[in-house]
C-alpha cells in the first residue's frame, strides 16, 4: 500500500469535494457524475472524475487516499463504504472542496476501483468541530457496478435514495406515489409539455425559477435544452443586460465583474457573494427606482436590486439555474413594459434559444 496523500484540512463547501484528473476540468452538469450510479457519496458519471459527498457542509475535514496493488479488507472502524470503477486519464490528480485548494497527487492512468469510506457523516451535521473523516481507497480492476457496502447513518441513507437510479423492482408503495405526484406537480407547472431531466429536477423550485414558466414558457424549455455552455453565456449575457439596464454598468466597484461579464464569464469573487453585491450598492450611494413588475405591473420592483441579483446568480455552479435566475432577473429589470423586448434581444443573440 501506498500513502498518495494525507492532510488533516482538505477545506470542503456545499457538502461536496472533488477528485480529477484534469486540473482544468470545469463547466460539467452537475447531475452528470450522478447518472446511472448506484450509491449516493460518491458520484462517477464523469470520466477522469469523482464528486465526493462530505458530512460537514462548509469547513476543514481529514482525507487520506491511498494506492493498493488489490482490494483491501473492509476496515469496520468506517461507518460508510462504497464503492465505483475510476478511469484516470492523466498520471496525476487532484483533490478539491467545491471552491477550495487544490491538493495533487500521483496516480499513473489506468482503471481503478475505488473504495470511499466515511465516518462521523451524521455528526457533522450538528457539530462545528469537524467530527467527520474520509478515506480513498484506489486498486486496479476492471471497469464494474458501484455498490453500497455500509450504510450507517440516516443521512448517508438519505443521499443514497436521493441520488441512486431506482429500478421499478426496488421501489416500495411510497416511492411509487412520490413519483406520481412529482408527475402530477409537472402537469400542474407545464401542462403537457414534458420536461427534460434537468429540467424535471426543477419542477419544485419556487421563486425566482417557476416565475419564467408563467413569462415564457418557450424560453424557458429553450434554455433547458441548450448545452451547458450556452447557458453559461446566457447567465453572463443576462447580468451584463441587467447591470446596463439599470445604470449599474460604469459604477466604478462593479468594473472587474462587468469586464467579467463582457467576456462572456463568471463574474469573479466576491461578487459571488450577494452581500457584497448590496454594500456595493449602499457605498456607490446607488439612487432606487422602481417599475411595474412583469407580467401585469400589479406591484413595483427595484431595477438596481434585481441587477445586483443577477450578478450573483451568474456565477452559480449550477448552469441551467444560474441561467433561468439571470434570465428571470433581466425580466424584472426591464419590468412589464420591456421584458418582452429583453426576451427577445436573448433570443437574437442566442440563435438557437
Amino acid at each position: 500500500m501506498r500513502i498518495l496523500l494525507d492532510h488533516p484540512r482538505v477545506d470542503v463547501s456545499s457538502s461536496m469535494a472533488t477528485i480529477t484528473t484534469d486540473e482544468e476540468a470545469d463547466g460539467y452538469d452537475l447531475s452528470a457524475p450522478w447518472a446511472d450510479e448506484t450509491n449516493g457519496l460518491c458520484g462517477a458519471g464523469v470520466p477522469g472524475m469523482l464528486e465526493l459527498i462530505t458530512g460537514t457542509h462548509t469547513g476543514y475535514v481529514p482525507f487520506r487516499i491511498e494506492l493498493h496493488e488489490s482490494a483491501p479488507a473492509v476496515d469496520p472502524a468506517w461507518e460508510e463504504v462504497v464503492e465505483v470503477s475510476f478511469q484516470s486519464e492523466s498520471d496525476e490528480a487532484f483533490l478539491t472542496g467545491l471552491m477550495g485548494e487544490e491538493f495533487p497527487f500521483d496516480l499513473p492512468r489506468g482503471d481503478y476501483r475505488v473504495r470511499y469510506c466515511a465516518s462521523g457523516f451524521d455528526e457533522a451535521m450538528v457539530s462545528d468541530d469537524g467530527t467527520d473523516s474520509y478515506l480513498l481507497q484506489f486498486w486496479p480492476a476492471p471497469p464494474a457496478p458501484g455498490r453500497i457496502l455500509v450504510q450507517t447513518s440516516e443521512r448517508a441513507e438519505a443521499w443514497h435514495r436521493a441520488r441512486r437510479t431506482i429500478v421499478p423492482e426496488e421501489m416500495d408503495e411510497q416511492e411509487i406515489l412520490d413519483a406520481a405526484e412529482r408527475r402530477d406537480r409537472a402537469r400542474a407547472r407545464w401542462g403537457d409539455r414534458v420536461p427534460n431531466d434537468r429540467l424535471m429536477e426543477l419542477v419544485d423550485a419556487g421563486s425566482p425559477l417557476d416565475v419564467l414558466t408563467e413569462l415564457d414558457v418557450d424560453l424557458e424549455f429553450a434554455i433547458a435544452d441548450a448545452d451547458e455552455i450556452t447557458q453559461r453565456q446566457i447567465a453572463a449575457w443576462a447580468a451584463l443586460r441587467c447591470l446596463e439596464a439599470s445604470g449599474l454598468s460604469g459604477e466604478s466597484l462593479l468594473e472587474p465583474a462587468v469586464d467579467a461579464l463582457r467576456r462572456g464569464e463568471s463574474a469573479p469573487p466576491p461578487f459571488d457573494e450577494l452581500r457584497y453585491g448590496w454594500d456595493v450598492l449602499e457605498w456607490s450611494r446607488v439612487r432606487r427606482t422602481s417599475v411595474p413588475a412583469p407580467p401585469d405591473g400589479a406591484s413595483r420592483d427595484s431595477p438596481e436590486e434585481w441587477a445586483i441579483r443577477a450578478l450573483q446568480y451568474s456565477t452559480g455552479r449550477d448552469s441551467l439555474i444560474s441561467a433561468l435566475q439571470s434570465v428571470v432577473c433581466l425580466a424584472y429589470v426591464h419590468g412589464r413594459d420591456g421584458y418582452r423586448q429583453a426576451f427577445a434581444d436573448l433570443r437574437a443573440e442566442f440563435r438557437g434559444v
